[in-house]
Parts: structure tokens; C-alpha cells; sequence
């Protein structure tokens, strides 16, 4: 890929490269995969009756495989090639077009009670006072063992940090193809000298890491 990482016209690539935002590099995990916390206090969250905000939903693979658990699945993002093909695999939910900034949408302004980000925009924090029911709850997942400062904006808005999770599990990366599309993903260099000293039968050694937070009202 030639444009800037994670630039829109990166994302509108992605879209119509690969159908989505997806991860184009195989991999193996020695152990579970970090995700399935996430899902696991989703699945917690959700009732017949919870309405939810998703922030940042890509091509919509939450709304479309969770949507069904709850009254209501809302969602936006930024991109306009990814919101299309969310609408097609998530007919059922509703996505707008929206960057997180300025004044909260009309349409997204709830009240919602789980406002959820899968390595979406932690900006949505700023808006949680403006779209979340009493006694809501901010689920959020990031791709690193620590937020972007996810607890002390979170402290900013008077939200508590209610749980915690630093889930790493050992991965292998087999081919350096992969290797350096994963680091491109990630924001990393990929050297070839770390490659060819590190690299054994199965490929690259890793850390798979996920940081995940629950937090509600204070």
C-alpha cells in the first residue's frame, strides 16, 4: 500500500482491496485470542433492551454479529467506503457518517446504554456525557497494553474506570511478507536484520496484546 497508514484514502484502499477493515497478514496464537475478553463483557452488556453506540464501526462486523442481542445497534465512522459495505453486512443496524468531531449528530445523540469502541476512536470519550442513559457503561479495546491516555480522558468527563484487562498472548507471524504488513498496520518499522535474527521455523515471534476498559458514570 502507498498511501499514509491509516489515511483516509488508506482506509477507502481497504475497502475495496480487502472488503473491509481487516488484518491481511496470517498469523498463529500460542493461546487464546486477546478478543474474546472483549467479547465476552459485550456479550455481558447486552439485553433485549440495551440501545448501543458503536464508535469507529469500519465495514460493521460488531453490529452484524452482536446487533441481533440487543433492541438497538447505532454506529458511525468516518469513512465512507467502510459504511458502505457496513450497511450491506448489517442491514438491520444504523450507521452515520462522522468524524467524532464538533457537536454529536442529532441521529447519534441517544441516550445509549453501552457505547462501545473496538480500536475505534477514543475521541468518542469526549462525547460520552452528551450521548450515554444513566448508568451507562463505555466499553473499549485497544491494540496496544495501554490506551491512548483512555483513563485520563476518561477521569476528564467524570467516567469511572470500573475494570481493567491486559490480555498478551504469544503469536507467530510465518512469512516476512506478513511481517512487514503487520508492522505497517501497527505503525512500526519492519526490519529485515530483526527478520533474519529472530525469525525461526514458524516465522516471527510477537506479543498479541489487547487493552481493554470498563468504565460508567462516577
Amino acid at each position: 500500500m502507498t498511501d499514509p497508514p491509516h489515511s483516509r484514502a488508506w482506509y477507502a484502499r481497504l475497502a475495496h482491496e480487502l472488503g473491509g477493515y481487516r488484518h491481511p497478514w496470517s498469523r498463529v496464537l500460542d493461546g487464546p485470542d486477546p478478543e474474546l475478553t472483549f467479547d465476552a463483557l459485550l456479550l455481558e452488556h447486552l439485553h433485549p433492551q440495551t440501545c448501543v453506540l458503536e464508535a469507529g464501526c469500519g465495514h460493521g462486523p460488531d453490529a452484524a454479529r452482536f446487533g441481533n442481542e440487543c433492541a438497538r445497534w447505532v454506529a458511525y465512522d468516518r469513512q465512507p467506503e467502510l459504511l458502505e459495505l457496513a450497511c450491506t453486512n448489517a442491514p438491520e443496524a444504523e450507521f452515520y457518517l462522522w468524524d467524532g468531531k464538533g457537536e454529536v449528530p442529532s441521529a447519534l445523540s441517544g441516550p445509549f446504554d453501552l457505547i462501545v469502541s473496538r480500536r475505534g476512536p477514543t475521541s468518542v470519550i469526549h462525547h460520552l456525557n452528551a450521548v450515554a442513559a444513566p448508568n451507562a457503561r463505555f466499553l473499549y479495546i485497544g491494540p496496544r497494553l495501554d490506551g491512548p491516555r483512555v483513563p485520563e480522558r476518561l477521569a476528564a468527563v467524570g467516567w469511572a474506570m470500573l475494570g481493567e484487562w491486559r490480555v498478551s498472548v504469544r503469536a507467530w507471524i510465518p512469512s516476512w511478507a506478513d511481517w512487514q504488513t503487520r508492522c505497517e498496520f501497527m505503525g512500526e518499522t519492519a526490519s529485515r536484520e530483526d527478520w533474519d535474527a529472530q525469525a525461526g521455523a514458524r516465522g516471527m515471534p510477537y506479543r498479541e496484546q489487547r487493552y481493554i476498559v470498563l468504565a460508567g458514570r462516577d
